[in-house]
């Protein structure tokens, strides 16, 4: 395995006015920590980055695990199955509290799998009770993509027990699920465990309608063993969504979890994305078997345009996350017209929670008028607490560049101010581009973002993990809602 380096740099982190904040002043006094700091004992300065194979390289979901240690997967450009050239391989890697890669994991802390010469990526993650890892995510054939779930042992080897059938009784360790036929691609994006062990994969398929193929929403499960359950969906396995937008392409992006990785007690599933270039996002529910809840907002869905009136910002333009409160609600992160990070809430049954923030929605920017943030991953606290994570752009060094942004809101949807610089932080790994695609709180309560970043000079990008100062996490204190794996 290539070599693997920390970041070069150290910690920084920027006040709302874009001025650095010193580790200690002049008189060395040191600033008191409070939530929202940089975890300076995290890999280099509350850093880490990753550097496998000089190649492109990113993390897409984090994982924590009780005993502190984590789990990330997402992609590395890595040697393909045939032995001949390269590909984009699914990644998963398992790290240790202080950030250092574990080595009794997979090779040297890093498992990598090419089923065909062909791209595949992994996008979520799960940590079961037993230590071993459910991936979900895209596995390739060379003609096209299919739903790809994986899962590995305790130590990063395959779990021959699971999957498609192999060579003997053994089966592969993984299954793929072509859902739109050849030459189509479907691609996985969330993942969750339904309380019988059955596993959801959501993500979108495309179909042909109005003389073009377009994305479209589909939902699909699979038995604890990995085998596609033929009961979802009224025994075909898997459902495909109506199109939110007319003649349009849908995106999904997420599947609604509470704060421990888990549905509801129902086992109802609640997705959401958006539709591109319509200024639309979405969400939809579906009974636990894969029918469409019409009790949600009694069409099954609910969609959120984004628009300016009186200067007010209103809906979302895209939805990148969702997560579900202990009471049932929903709360989603997302841009719109105001190209901030905005989180709104909803109520069990698809309504706008209007005592949330300003009628419903709450926003945190740092990025300048003609900029953006891009938020893309939202988890919660025990104290109700919302941490939403992305990239800002950021021009106190020169030419604009991304860099990692995380923000915070109190449960009622007001801005923590007592949060990083009034409510968020901004952290620079290098000075060419960073940010994160993933965000989870660990049971210690502290804040874990992960995604790339891109050194001076070099043009792929690296695996990229940030921990900040968080509050000690009521949730998970005593364990009773831990997650399987905590």
């Amino acid at each position: 395995m290539g070599a693997v380096r920390h970041a070069r740099l150290g910690a920084f982190s920027r006040r709302l006015g874009a001025t650095l904040l010193a580790f200690a002043c002049s008189t060395g006094a040191a600033f008191a920590a409070h939530p929202g700091d940089i975890d300076t004992g995290f890999g280099l300065g509350g850093y880490v980055t990753n550097d496998f194979f000089g190649t492109d390289e990113q993390i897409h979901a984090v994982a924590p695990m009780r005993d502190g240690r984590f789990v990330v997967t997402g992609k590395v450009t890595g040697s393909n199955v045939t032995g001949n050239g390269g590909s984009e391989n699914v990644a998963v890697a398992r790290y240790l509290p202080n950030g250092a890669l574990d080595d009794s994991f997979g090779s040297g802390g890093l498992f990598q799998l090419d089923v065909d010469s062909a791209p595949d990526e992994g996008r979520a993650v799960r940590v079961l009770s037993d230590g071993s890892v459910l991936v979900a995510g895209t596995l390739s054939t060379a003609a096209h993509a299919d739903y790809g779930l994986i899962k590995l042992r305790p130590d990063g080897s395959l779990d021959t027990t699971f999957g498609e059938a192999d060579a003997g009784s053994a089966r592969k360790g993984y299954v793929r699920l072509d859902i739109g036929g050849p030459q189509v691609h479907d691609e996985a994006y969330a993942m969750a465990v339904q309380r019988n062990g059955k596993i959801v994969l959501a993500g979108i398929t495309r179909v042909f309608h109005d003389g073009f193929w377009y994305g479209q929403v589909a939902v699909a499960r699979f038995t604890a063993d990995g085998v596609p359950d033929t009961t979802f969906a009224g025994g075909q396995g898997h459902i495909v969504l109506a199109p939110f937008f007319g003649a349009a392409g849908d995106t999904l992006t997420t599947i609604a979890l509470d704060q421990a990785g888990n549905l509801p007690a129902d086992d109802r599933i609640v997705v959401g994305g958006y539709t591109f270039g319509r200024n639309t996002a979405f969400l939809a529910r579906l009974t636990a078997d894969g029918a469409v809840d019409t009790t949600f907002n009694t069409t099954g869905r609910v969609t959120l345009q984004a628009a300016t009136s009186g200067g007010v910002s209103t809906g979302l333009s895209m939805l990148s996350a969702a997560r579900l409160t202990r009471d049932g609600r929903i709360v989603v992160v997302g841009e719109g017209s105001d190209r901030g990070m905005a989180v709104m809430r909803f109520n069990a049954n698809g309504s706008l929670d209007t005592t949330f923030g300003q009628n419903g929605r709450s926003l945190i920017k740092f990025s300048g008028i003609s900029d953006e943030d891009i938020p893309m991953a939202l988890a919660l606290q025990g104290n109700g607490k919302i941490v939403a994570a992305g990239s800002a752009t950021n021009r106190a060094t020169g030419a604009a560049h991304q860099d990692f942004l995380v923000g915070r809101w109190n449960a009622d949807g007001s801005v923590d101010t007592t949060f990083g610089e009034q409510g968020l932080k901004v952290a620079q790994v290098s000075t060419v581009e960073d940010g994160a695609y993933a965000v989870a709180v660990e049971v210690s309560g502290n804040i874990l973002a992960g995604g790339y970043t891109s050194q001076p000079n070099v043009a792929p990008r690296d695996f990229a993990l940030l921990r900040l100062l968080g509050d000690p996490d009521r949730i998970f204190a005593n364990g009773f809602d831990a997650p399987p794996g905590f």
